[in-house]
C-alpha cells in the first residue's frame, strides 16, 4: 500500500468512527430554509437565511439543480413565497418575478403520465404551495400542475384514514396537510417528522398557545440543532431531514460490503463497534433513518445485509413487509416503486438464501435499451441505480450476463476523457465513485477495462478533498440533497478498493 492509499484508508477509518455523530450531516435545503423563514425564522433574525436563499437562485430564475428539472418547482415556489413574505425588508421583487417566470417554463414536466422519480411528498406539497401563492394573488401557473392534484387528493385521503402519529412518513410532510399543533406530533427529537419545514409550520400554528410553551421550546431547539447539521454556520439555513444517524450508519456499512471492504483488516477495529451498535438497535419492524422514525425498506435492507454478511443475527422478516409484487417499497402505501431499493433488498435476500428470481426479473425489465438503470424515487443519478442493480443481479452468479455486459458498456462508453463520470459532461466525485464501483464489482461478470478503472482511480485521487462540504446533491427527497458522510463513504470506498487493482 502506497502513501496515498494509506491516507485514504485513514480517512475512511475516521469517517466510520464518526457515523451518526451529532445526528448526522446533510446539505442545506432551499425548500426547508424557505419554509422556516415563512413560518418560524431563527431567533437571530431572518436576514442571514434570507441572504443565503437569494444567493441560491439560478440565472434562469429558478432554484434547484437544472440537470433534474422535476426537482425544481417545489424549492422555487417555496423560495418565492419566503421572499414575498419579506418583500418590505429586502430587495426581493426581481427575484420573485424571475422565479414566477421560471415556473411557467416547467409545464412539460408535469403532464400525464407522471414519472416514478417524483420528489418526496410533491403531490402534497406543491398543491399546498400553489394555494398559498394563489391566496397572495401571485401569478402562479396553477393549471400546468393539474395532473398532480388528484394524486394529492388520494394521498390526503390515505393520511386521514391512517391518522398518523409522531415519527411517521406522513408527518415528514406535515406542513402540507396539518391543521392543528397537536403536541403528540412531536417525537423524541423535539421536532415534527424529523423535518424542519414540518416543525416550523407546527411552531407557526402553536405561536399563541401558552399551554404549549414547553413543546414550542423543544421544537425551536430541534430547528437550532438541525441547522447545525448543514455545516453552513448560518442561522436558519436548514437541511431536508434530521437526524439521520442510522441512515448514515446503515448505508456506509452497506457500501463497504459492496466494495468488499467490510472485513478489511485495516478497518476492523472501527467497523466492529458500528456493527455491534447496529445489531443492538435493530427491531422486528426493521430500521428507520433514526431510532425515532418509522422503519423503512432501504435502511432495513442495508442493515440486515451488513449484519448477515458479518455473522451477526439479523431477522429477514423485518424486510419482507416492504415487498409488493416482486419489488420493494420504502414505506407501505407508496405510489412509486424504486429499483435501487429493490436491488438493495435482493442483495439481502441472497444473503439469506432466498429465491431472488422474480425480483431480479423485475429489475431486468427496468433496464433501458442503452444498458442503464435510470434514477428513481430516492436518487437522481442513473449511475447510482445502475451500481446497485448490477450488484443485485450479480448475486445470481452473473446469470444475467447480457444485462450486466450492457451495463458495463453503458458506463465505459460514458466515461469522460478525464476519467470521471457525471450527469452531464462534467465529471463529479460521487458519480465517478458510483461508476468506478460498478465496474469494480462486475470485473468477473463481463469485459471490464482495466484502463477505465485506472483512469477513474486517477481522477478520484487527484480531485479528492477530505470531507468536502460542497458535494453534488444527487439524492432525492422533497428536493435534491447530499448526505455528506454517505457520499464520502462511496468516494473513499471506491478509492481504497480500486487502489489494489490499479497497483497490481
Amino acid at each position: 500500500m502506497n502513501h496515498i492509499s494509506e491516507v485514504h484508508l485513514s480517512d475512511l477509518r475516521a469517517l466510520i468512527s464518526n457515523l451518526g455523530k451529532d445526528g448526522g450531516l446533510m446539505s442545506p435545503s432551499v425548500y426547508d430554509t424557505a419554509q422556516a423563514l415563512r413560518f418560524s425564522p431563527a431567533p437571530e433574525g431572518a436576514a442571514p437565511a434570507l441572504g443565503w436563499l437569494l444567493a441560491q437562485q439560478r440565472p434562469d430564475g429558478g432554484w434547484g439543480n437544472p440537470a433534474v428539472p422535476k426537482t425544481r418547482d417545489v424549492p422555487t415556489l417555496a423560495a418565492i413565497l419566503a421572499l414575498y413574505t419579506y418583500r418590505d425588508e429586502a430587495e426581493t421583487d426581481l427575484a420573485v418575478d424571475a422565479g414566477l417566470a421560471f415556473l411557467k417554463t416547467q409545464a412539460g414536466y408535469w403532464q400525464i403520465p407522471l414519472a416514478d422519480d417524483l420528489p418526496v411528498g410533491v403531490e402534497l406539497i406543491l398543491p399546498r404551495l400553489l394555494e398559498d401563492a394563489d391566496a397572495l394573488a401571485l401569478a402562479v401557473p396553477y393549471q400546468q400542475y393539474a395532473a398532480l392534484i388528484p394524486l394529492g387528493h388520494r394521498k390526503r385521503q390515505q393520511i386521514t384514514r391512517l391518522n398518523p402519529g409522531a415519527g411517521t412518513p406522513a408527518t415528514f410532510s406535515w406542513e402540507a396537510w396539518g391543521m392543528r399543533p397537536d403536541p403528540k406530533l412531536l417525537d423524541e427529537t423535539g421536532g415534527v417528522g424529523h423535518n424542519p419545514a414540518a416543525t416550523a409550520y407546527w411552531l407557526h400554528l402553536a405561536a399563541d398557545r401558552l399551554d404549549l410553551t414547553r413543546d414550542r421550546l423543544a421544537a425551536q431547539q430541534y430547528l437550532d440543532r438541525a441547522a447545525r447539521a448543514t455545516g453552513t454556520g448560518i442561522a436558519g439555513v436548514m437541511p431536508t431531514a434530521w437526524p439521520i444517524d442510522r441512515y448514515e450508519q446503515a448505508f456506509v456499512l452497506h457500501t463497504l460490503l459492496v466494495a468488499g471492504l467490510l472485513d478489511h483488516p485495516g478497518l476492523e477495529d472501527v467497523v466492529q463497534p458500528q456493527l455491534q451498535d447496529l445489531a443492538a438497535t435493530m427491531k422486528p419492524s426493521g430500521l428507520g433513518f433514526s431510532d425515532h422514525f418509522m422503519a423503512d425498506g432501504d435502511d432495513t435492507a442495508a442493515a440486515i445485509a451488513a449484519l448477515r454478511a458479518t455473522g451477526y443475527t439479523a431477522d429477514f422478516a423485518s424486510l419482507q413487509q416492504f415487498e409488493v409484487n416482486s419489488h420493494f417499497l420504502g414505506y407501505p402505501g407508496e405510489f412509486q416503486a424504486s429499483h435501487s431499493l429493490t436491488a438493495r433488498a435482493i442483495h439481502a435476500m441472497a444473503l439469506f438464501d432466498k429465491d431472488v428470481t422474480q425480483a431480479q426479473a423485475f429489475l431486468v425489465e427496468q433496464q433501458l435499451d442503452d444498458g442503464r438503470w435510470p434514477g428513481d424515487k430516492w436518487h437522481t443519478s442513473w449511475l447510482y441505480g445502475t451500481l446497485f442493480v448490477a450488484f443485485a443481479l450479480k448475486q445470481a452468479g452473473c446469470q444475467h450476463d447480457h444485462a450486466l455486459q450492457s451495463a458495463i458498456d453503458a458506463i465505459q462508453s460514458r466515461q469522460n476523457p478525464d476519467g470521471g463520470w457525471g450527469q452531464d459532461s462534467r465529471s463529479m466525485a460521487i458519480d465517478t465513485a458510483y461508476g468506478a464501483l460498478t465496474l469494480y464489482v462486475l470485473r468477473d461478470c463481463g469485459k471490464v477495462s482495466d484502463d477505465a478503472l485506472r483512469r477513474a482511480h486517477h481522477w478520484l485521487v487527484h480531485r479528492y478533498r477530505p470531507f468536502n462540504l460542497h458535494q453534488e446533491e444527487g439524492w432525492l427527497n422533497k428536493q435534491q440533497y447530499a448526505p455528506y458522510r454517505i457520499d464520502w463513504g462511496f468516494e473513499l470506498s471506491a478509492m481504497v478498493a480500486l487502489s489494489e487493482v490499479v497497483s497490481a
